[in-house]
């Protein structure tokens, strides 16, 4: 379900937003003891407060942060992701400070940590006074504190060191405050999971896309892991041992089918209203990630291809490849999706132009073909032919259908492996790791997969990285937190990333807003 919330929370956040560095910050109300008792009178209350934190990562007007910021920075910057428009420089680490992705990040994330802020004393008063019981408030009390962790999680991850705004908004307090170290962030991080875990309950005790004691669980240890604290994060992924599992087959993972599966963790979920368009003018509660990255001749878009790299960097047998990538001539793995539905491939075929006839001379069922691949129209700008395969999975056949319901997995049981297996190595067990990494290996090859061709650890863990959560939501941070993004972009992409940028700027709003900022290095 895509949780809705109330138009009155909208003014709550209005009042409760401290001034962290953008201009929509600059209220500077005394929040402590904001309009509670005139509002939260009945448990229902307490629920859509706490629902409109998970708003955040709505794709709504100016609010794509799924889209222009995280999808941007883990895939683009991957380099295995090319974009057709105004990011393509990327390709060299070049973007400008005030670029959108950035500050979408910023902002609506600090949004959220003020609306969590906020709820925090809120549920407490309303279990002191009866209104919530021990179970639900305990349950909010621990999504709250997920989600702000959350937004921290992702904001240390791309930014390093970030102001920790951990309470409200009080008298005299102008909310312009200095950056706190990235350790210091990652240990707000997490302590904020450590409270969710206990807290919340297991996943078959919950409504499908609300955080869970195993969501908090594992961003608890990929905090651990950016803190270096190896051993500690061993310990919490043994924790969801038994709790989620690597589905037998890899395709399955996001089916349009088979969601809320057995693997994620997370998710952002999505519902488009009945009878609402899936055009422009839509529902808030969609994402477009499907028809971003699709081939614009069946979607119209098509702003972000695959780069042939990464399509011939799989070994032989791994059937991630086919999941992850569709390129000229493939068959779409989904049997779901038959490319010779579309309306655009229906209409092209009827107009007799070669781009959607196959090399059987009947209508086209594959992504383009080797003779003439689809890099759509604009020969400055040509797409590489090769699509994310994991994004387009919704069996949309309507040109006019920008935008999906798929839900959004943002953490996944084969993540969780790998982290830990990067655990297990820097603490000293590189044979733990191997046979950890192995796990979700034997997956991708659905038997008994051969040894990894590498034989330096460090170097199969990255690489089983780049090829388990490509085109995913954060394989560029599980990069940089490895320490080892400088050195994976030179060997894998023979780019040198200039000195400094191998974090991202501070947004320069931000700045302009707040003198207590300082920017990162090389920028």
């Amino acid at each position: 379900m895509k949780i809705k919330h109330s138009i009155y929370l909208l003014a709550l956040v209005l009042v409760l937003l401290p001034p962290t560095g953008c201009k929509k910050f600059l209220q500077k109300t005394d929040t402590s003891n904001v309009a509670a008792d005139a509002l939260f009178k009945k448990p229902e209350d307490g629920i859509q407060l706490i629902n409109a934190l998970y708003n955040t990562f709505d794709e709504a007007g100016h609010d794509d942060v799924m889209k222009f910021s995280i999808a941007y920075i883990n895939n683009l910057l991957s380099l295995d992701h090319l974009n057709y428009g105004e990011a393509r420089n990327w390709t060299t680490y070049s973007f400008a400070t005030d670029h959108k992705c950035f500050s979408r990040l910023w902002d609506e994330f600090y949004k959220g940590i003020a609306l969590a802020n906020g709820a925090i004393p809120i549920i407490a008063k309303m279990k002191a006074d009866n209104i919530l019981d021990q179970s639900l408030a305990d349950r909010l009390t621990g999504e709250t504190y997920f989600l702000r962790g959350l937004f921290y999680y992702y904001l240390g991850s791309a930014f390093g060191g970030v102001p920790l705004e951990l309470k409200t908004l009080e008298a005299g307090d102008n909310g312009l405050h200095p950056r706190n170290t990235q350790d210091e962030v990652f240990t707000s991080v997490a302590a904020d999971m450590t409270t969710a875990a206990s807290l919340l309950p297991e996943k078959e005790n919950i409504d499908k896309g609300r955080a869970t004691k195993g969501a908090a669980l594992g961003y608890l240890g990929a905090a651990q892991l950016w803190l270096k604290k190896y051993t500690e994060a061993i310990a919490t992924y043994d924790q969801l041992t038994g709790k989620y599992s690597l589905l037998p087959k890899y395709l399955d993972i996001h089916e349009y089918s088979n969601q809320d599966n057995d693997e994620s963790l997370f998710q952002v979920k999505y519902l488009i209203p009945g009878g609402a368009t899936r055009s422009w003018g839509r529902s808030n509660d969609a994402n477009w990630e499907q028809n971003f990255n699709m081939p614009p001749e069946v979607s119209g878009n098509g702003y972000e291809s695959v780069m042939p790299e990464l399509y011939n960097s799989f070994e032989n047998g791994d059937t991630r490849k086919w999941a992850t990538v569709v390129g000229p001539g493939d068959v779409h793995p989904s049997p779901a999706i038959q490319i010779k539905n579309y309306s655009r491939a229906k209409s092209g075929f009827a107009s007799g132009d070669p781009k959607f006839i196959g090399t059987n001379g009947q209508i086209i069922n594959t992504c383009g073909t080797v003779a003439l691949p689809w890099q759509g129209s604009d020969p400055g700008q040509l797409r590489t032919g090769y699509y994310n395969g994991k994004t387009w999975r919704d069996p949309l056949v309507n040109a006019d259908s920008l935008f999906s319901d798929q839900s959004i997995i943002l953490l996944r049981f084969g993540e969780i492996l790998i982290s830990k297996a990067e655990a297990q190595f820097k603490s000293g067990d590189a044979a733990g790791a191997l046979a950890t990494i192995q796990v979700v290996r034997n997956r991708a090859w659905g038997g008994v997969a051969p040894a990894p061709v590498e034989t330096d650890v460090m170097k199969i863990i990255l690489n089983e990285y780049r090829h388990e959560i490509n085109g995913e939501w954060s394989l560029w941070f599980d990069l940089r937190r490895s320490g080892s993004l400088v050195d994976y972009i030179k060997d894998k992409h023979g780019l040198t990333i200039p000195q400094g940028r191998d974090v991202l700027p501070i947004p320069a709003a931000a700045i302009a807003t707040n003198p207590k900022l300082v920017q990162n290095p090389g920028y």
